[in-house]
């Protein structure tokens, strides 16, 4: 892989936890996590993959996004629940708990439909 390639991905992807950073620290923290809620890296993801032109790597990854997008669902639904329960940062921690759970779920049907 050409390395100014794989550098500028870095500097990319690295820009929207700065921007999400910024908005919540400088803005208005809603817009920081709408930010960070939209499906930029997904598509960031898919452009870049899209570029090396392989269009089976690119059929795969946004099939394995849609599929991996239930733990995450999971993981923000655990955090909301546990965050009024026991704070902020233990829910976010305990949360990766149903996480892991849900992504070896998730992980198993994908190998079957694969």
């Amino acid at each position: 892989m050409d390395y100014l390639k794989l550098i500028l991905q870095f500097v990319v992807s690295g820009s929207v936890v700065v921007g999400a950073t910024l908005l919540a620290k400088h803005v208005d923290a809603k817009w920081a996590g709408l930010l960070v809620a939209l499906p930029i890296m997904t598509i960031l993801g898919y452009i870049f993959i899209q570029s090396s032109n392989s269009s089976t790597d690119t059929a795969k990854y946004l099939q394995s996004a849609l599929i991996f997008m239930i733990p995450a669902a999971v993981y923000i639904g655990s955090v909301l629940i546990l965050h009024s329960k026991i704070g902020a940062f233990e829910a976010l921690l305990l949360a990766i708990i149903p996480f892991a759970i849900c992504a070896f779920i998730a992980n198993k049907f994908y190998l079957i439909i694969n």
